[in-house]
């Protein structure tokens, strides 16, 4: 990321709008920012911030308090930073709320990437957090190095430095797994010992006493202890079954002993029962009497209700009668009150009819005069319409001929729109060949780095690789001089043992006048066949050395050979080297950032020209409608004066045909509409009046007509029922007394059938029961049962104390068996369990790091290894900055937890030990923050698709080094300008400004800041 242009307004010191070019500092690599205390050099880092993330760039800072206190209401508080990433140029706008006379001025922040808008202060801030790969605090400790704040990495814990790295290189799922199999890791290990607990339990419950504990000796333990019970159950149900069948014996032959004694009974019981029937005979007899009399009594009342019913009829038809006579009175009196009133009806009529035409005339008289008001009406209103019609016509007749002339005007230039298009193309042909040249000369830097590496490889692998030689040669020399040794001591052992006048047995002489001494110190064997292995060893690396360094050889090759072609293709003619890839770069990025700004310059141009175009053909369309619209309105005009003139001549016609039509009025008409109504409603009653009189006597003539009819005839019928009744009584009964007295009793009628009924039905059964019984107890006698009931029931007895052992033998099997078939789900699905159980607990143990001597994680081994480089890089530029007094080095040993292995010492070569970082000077420190901070920067600039962060901001810490060391810290700072790295710093440090030429310079004013840049 590289700053390229930033913009301030009521931004703390800076009231007015500022404008910071950072074009010319970026290719000078290192700027100062210098000036007056309090005037707002760090005011730009917290814009910077500001503008990336919303926030302050040192942590001792809030972003609340960046609007200026010179600032008006109508003044918003606003950054906007264009810059670089990836080659590619990003503007960034940040605007804060703020409250304006009591209301409140929402914040309004975006971001353009290309022709995508990103809008919203979180969406923005979180939009650059994935552009540039960190967050605002990783942001801040690796390219702003704020006060109080730059040695914050340096002493950084442990745990800190996982935070920091962690989103840096992208470990937190690492993190997540070791969480995921910690999680794992406690809930199959509670499953297993829940498992467990649910097995021991299930065990006791069987209350086996052989075993307390669930074991794998359990379950055959219990499938033994079932089958013992299995066969217990198949002997008691053979002796349950024997003894049944016993019993089912000898309650048969109680049973039929039983029945013969209660037939003996019964049949006594029945022949007392018939005696008794025979009793009530003469009882029967006399009830059978009594019911025919009630039934004949029964048949006759039907003819003794039909003559009451037509007695009530006679009754009712004589009231009616002398209803009939009221009824005729008072239609007597109607007759002589309608005779009245019919005497007026004549006058009534014509009284009506005079009403009904001058009603008419009155009508037709008010219809005129509203069709006056309308018209008088429609004249107004087309009068007011012409006028307005007129005022538009005038207007849009100067609309037209103004939009006659810029139409003119506009089609004049598009006229210049096809040139424009062919120069955008050969514009946008010309910045692809810029970017293609750009990125060649971009991999061909790579491959110029790579090709250098390759070499420094090749350097350190061919030395390793004589090293290795003059080792394994050395040894090997001593090898053979230990075999000769080893031969001189055998000789020396063999001399040791000569003796005059006998032959040696090496080389057969009798004299021996100088025998070979004896040699004490010489290796075992043991030892030379160590000595052996060893050089058979150091053998093989110097074979592997040999082909490594031959490999890296061949790689330079290979790799110069690219470099060729490509420079070739680029025909680039000069030496490469760092300076040349600089100037090369530099060129071909003004070139095609001029060619850029002409293309969208351009392109600007055909967009405006297009816009114009489609502008133009809307408003060619617009003015011819405009013209229709002006046709139109004249139509429009000539239509309203023809309809008021003929309104007025309706209204001329009207009253020369009504001369007196205004005296007539709606109340008028309304007075003769209530006295029409009122007369008709008086003829209608007459008519009314009569028609009911009509009807009234109608219905009096046909009810008495009806009446008299029914009377005569009730009459008639009733004589002749009332003969039949007495008839009846005569053949039935010795006189009507005897009639009333069966008909009193007609209530007991049903009871008494069913008793005489019941009686013979009883005794019928009875006879056939005590002929069957005799019939079965024929040459039978009772027999004494009470001991074979006694026999019985202790039979009984002993079956159900048998029956209850058997069952509750059987109850503990099933109870067992149920509890055995648990057991073995249980631990089939227990076995699964502790299988998973030991696979996610070894490997919880390995992420976590308690399986290895270090007690480091795993998330923490990976991000100690990137510390590995950061600290090879880093020590890179310490070594220059103290003269290669000190080398970072990873402290690794474990301290008994996983929190260790991201812990930092310094190696101290003047005193030959290690040392805390925290022991270091305030200018040691600040030399050793720089180092590290450099070392972070070029590590994540190397790291695989990593983040792109070649811009160092460093805010003050310079005024604690002696001169020595300042002037290290400026080789170092001018030597990463060759890596592309752009570096500001705020200082007042004398010699810096000696040193830097380029930078900012802030000065305070009376109503806010200034600045001038110097590139």
């Amino acid at each position: 990321m590289k700053p390229l242009k930033l913009v301030m307004q009521a931004f703390s010191t800076y009231l007015d709008k500022t404008v910071v070019d950072f074009e010319g500092l970026n290719r000078a690599g290192l700027y100062l920012i210098s000036g007056d205390t309090g005037a707002g050099k760090t005011t730009l880092f917290d814009a910077i911030c500001f503008a990336l993330y919303g926030e302050a760039s040192g942590s001792n800072r809030s972003s609340d308090v960046f609007r200026s206190e010179y600032a008006t209401n109508d003044i918003p508080t606003l950054v906007e930073l264009t810059f670089m990433v990836g080659g590619e140029d990003y503007f960034v706008h940040r605007e804060m709320a703020y409250y304006s006379s009591g209301k409140l001025k929402p914040s309004n922040d975006y971001l353009m990437i290309g022709k995508e808008l990103v809008k919203g202060k979180k969406e923005v801030t979180n939009a650059i957090k994935n552009l540039l790969g960190v967050d605002a605090t990783q942001f801040k400790q690796i390219v702003m190095l704020a006060q109080g704040e730059f040695s914050k990495l340096l002493y950084a814990s442990s745990n800190d430095r996982v935070k920091i790295f962690r989103n840096i290189f992208h470990t937190s799922s690492l993190q997540a797994l070791e969480d995921k199999l910690k999680e794992k890791d406690k809930e199959l290990g509670e499953l297993a010992t829940k498992k467990k607990t649910e097995l021991d339990t299930l065990l006791l419950s069987l209350s086996l006493k052989t075993e307390e504990h669930y074991s794998s000796a359990t379950l055959p333990h219990v499938k033994a202890y079932l089958d013992k019970m299995q066969d217990e159950l198949a002997i008691k149900q053979a002796e349950r079954v024997k003894q049944a069948q016993l019993y089912k014996d000898k309650h048969d032959h109680y049973f039929l002993l039983k029945q013969d004694n209660e037939r003996l009974e019964q049949l006594e019981k029945l022949e007392a029962e018939r005696t008794e029937l025979l009793r009530q005979q003469d009882a029967i007899a006399a009830s059978t009497k009594t019911i025919d009399q009630i039934t004949k009594a029964i048949a006759i009342i039907p003819q003794e209700m039909a003559c009451l019913d037509l007695e009530k009829t006679i009754q009712q038809l004589q009231d009616e009668e002398k209803a009939l006579l009221t009824m005729q009175d008072n239609l007597h009196q109607q007759t002589l009150a309608y005779q009245e009133v019919l005497s007026h009806q004549e006058e009534l009529t014509a009284q009506s009819e005079q009403l009904h035409d001058a009603l008419q005339q009155a009508n037709r008289a008010l219809e005129f005069v509203a069709s006056i008001d309308k018209n008088q009406k429609a004249i107004d209103k087309n009068v007011q319409a012409m006028n307005n019609m007129q005022h538009d016509y005038e207007a849009l007749q100067q609309v037209i001929v103004k939009k006659e002339k810029t139409l003119h005007r506009d089609q004049k230039s598009l006229a210049e729109l096809p040139d424009f298009k062919v120069a955008l193309s050969k514009m946008e042909q010309q910045v692809e060949q810029y970017t293609d040249r750009k990125s060649k000369i971009h991999t061909l830097a790579d491959q110029f780095d790579q090709y250098n590496n390759k070499v420094e490889n090749y350097y350190e692998a061919h030395q390793l690789y004589v090293k290795t030689l003059k080792h394994y040669e050395a040894q090997e020399s001593e090898l053979n001089k230990q075999y000769e040794l080893r031969m001189q001591g055998n000789y020396g052992v063999i001399a040791s043992q000569l003796k005059e006048g006998v032959a040696c047995p090496v080389c057969g002489s009798l004299e021996h006048p100088h025998p070979a001494k004896r040699i004490e110190h010489v290796l075992s064997d043991d030892r030379l066949a160590a000595l052996e292995k060893n050089i058979g060893s150091l053998k093989r690396d110097v074979d592997l050395r040999y082909d490594e360094a031959n490999e890296k050889k061949t790689a330079i090759t290979v790799s110069k050979q690219e470099m060729v072609l490509l420079k070739s293709d680029l025909k680039i003619e000069e030496e490469l080297d760092k300076d040349v890839f600089i100037r090369l770069l530099s060129d071909i990025t003004q070139k095609k950032q001029e060619a850029s700004k002409s293309y969208q310059e351009t392109y600007d141009q055909i967009q405006f020209l297009e816009n114009l175009s489609k502008s133009v053909e809307l408003s060619l369309k617009e003015f011819e409608k405009q013209k229709q619209r002006l046709i139109d309105m004249e139509k429009e005009i000539l239509r309203y004066k023809s309809a008021i003139d003929v309104a007025k001549a309706s209204i001329a016609t009207i009253k020369r045909q009504y001369p007196d039509i205004e005296s007539y009025s709606k109340d008028h008409v309304a007075s003769l509409t209530q006295r029409y109504e009122a007369c008709k409603q008086k003829l209608s009653a007459i008519t009314k009046m009569g028609e009911e009189l009509k009807r009234n006597q109608a219905i009096f003539e046909t009810k008495q007509q009806a009446n008299r009819s029914n009377l005569e005839k009730t009459r008639s019928k009733y004589e002749a029922s009332k003969h039949d009744f007495e008839e009846a009584i005569q053949q039935r009964f010795e006189n009507i007394d005897a009639y009333r007295h069966a008909k009193a009793q007609k209530a007991m009628l049903e009871k008494m059938k069913a008793e005489v009924d019941a009686y013979h039905v009883h005794k019928g059964a009875l006879e056939k029961q005590i002929e069957t019984n005799k019939k079965l107890v024929e040459g039978k006698k009772k027999v004494d049962l009470s001991a074979l009931e006694e026999e019985l029931l202790q039979q009984e007895r002993s079956n159900k104390e048998q029956d209850a052992h058997y069952y509750a033998l059987e109850n503990s099997y099933d109870h067992a068996m149920s509890i055995y078939k648990k057991m073995v789900k249980i631990e089939k699905e227990n076995k699964q369990v502790l299988e998973d159980y030991q696979r996610y607990h070894n490997l919880m143990l390995a992420t976590t790091g308690k399986n290895n001597a270090n007690k480091i994680s795993f998330e923490r081994f990976v991000l100690a290894s990137y510390f590995e480089n950061i600290i090879t890089f880093a020590n890179t530029e310490l070594a220059m900055l103290t003269s290669g007094r000190y080398v970072f080095r990873r402290r690794s040993e474990a301290k008994g937890n996983g929190g260790q292995g991201l812990d930092l010492e310094i190696l101290d070569y003047e005193s030959g030990t290690y040392r805390d970082v925290k022991s270091l000077s305030g200018g040691e420190s600040f030399k050793a923050s720089l180092a590290l901070a450099l070392g972070l920067s070029t590590m994540i600039q190397n790291y695989s698709g990593g983040i792109e962060l070649n811009t160092l901001f460093i805010d003050e810490g310079f005024g604690t080094l002696d001169d020595e060391s300042l002037s290290q810290a400026i080789d170092v700072l001018m030597k990463l300008r060759e890596t592309d790295k752009v570096i500001g710093i705020i200082s007042h440090v004398g010699e810096l400004k000696n040193r830097i030429e380029s930078g900012i310079i802030v000065r305070k004013g009376e109503r806010g800041s200034h600045l001038t840049v110097t590139a």
